[in-house]
C-alpha cells in the first residue's frame, strides 16, 4: 500500500509536469514571429491569402506569410509531425516543396511549405513555438519572380479553414 501510494505521489506531479508542457494556449501562435502586422506575400504571381485565384482555375488553400528566407518557422499549436518531406530534385518547382504536416488535436492539420530546411521529424512530438523549419524558396516558390514566404494550411477534418482566422 504504501508503495502505491509513494508511486502516485511520484508519478501524479511528473505527469501534470508534461501535461502542462504540452498544453495550448487557446490560440495559434503565428508561424512567423513578426514584431508588427502578418505580412501575407503580395507579388507579380499574385497574393498569398485564402482562396486567391490561381493556375488551373483552383483556390490557394492557405496563407503565404512573407518573410526573408532563413527566418525561424514556429509551430502554430503543439502536436505531431505526420509528415516531413524534402525535395529530392532541388530544381523541381512545383508543389510544396520541403514541407511538414503537424496533426493537432481535435482533428486539426497545420502545414508549413516552401521550407529551406526542416527541423523535425516524422512522429516528432512538438510543441507550440518550437522552432520546426527555416523559410525557404523550395518548390513552386523557387522562380526568381515569387517572394520569398512560408506557405501555411489549416485544415479542420480534412477540409481548408481560413488560417487567419486562427491567428491570433
Amino acid at each position: 500500500m504504501k508503495r502505491v501510494l509513494l508511486f502516485l505521489l511520484i508519478a501524479l506531479p511528473v505527469y501534470l509536469l508534461i501535461s502542462l508542457y504540452f498544453l495550448d494556449k487557446y490560440y495559434f501562435l503565428c508561424p512567423i514571429d513578426y514584431k508588427g502586422e502578418i505580412l501575407i506575400r503580395n507579388d507579380s504571381r499574385g497574393n498569398g491569402y485564402f482562396a486567391a485565384n490561381r493556375q488551373g482555375n483552383r483556390a490557394h488553400e492557405g496563407i503565404d506569410l512573407f518573410a526573408r528566407i532563413g527566418t525561424p518557422v514556429l509551430a502554430a499549436r503543439s502536436g505531431r509531425v505526420i509528415v516531413s518531406r524534402v525535395i529530392i530534385n532541388k530544381d523541381k518547382k512545383t508543389g510544396s516543396g520541403n514541407y511538414i504536416i503537424l496533426y493537432h488535436p481535435v482533428n486539426l492539420t497545420t502545414t508549413y511549405g516552401h521550407l529551406l530546411k526542416i527541423c523535425v521529424h516524422k512522429n516528432d512530438l512538438i510543441r507550440q513555438g518550437q522552432i520546426v523549419g527555416l523559410v525557404g524558396k523550395t518548390g513552386n516558390a523557387n522562380y526568381n519572380d515569387i517572394q520569398p514566404h512560408l506557405h501555411f494550411e489549416v485544415r479542420k477534418d480534412g477540409i481548408p479553414q481560413d488560417p487567419l482566422g486562427y491567428l491570433e
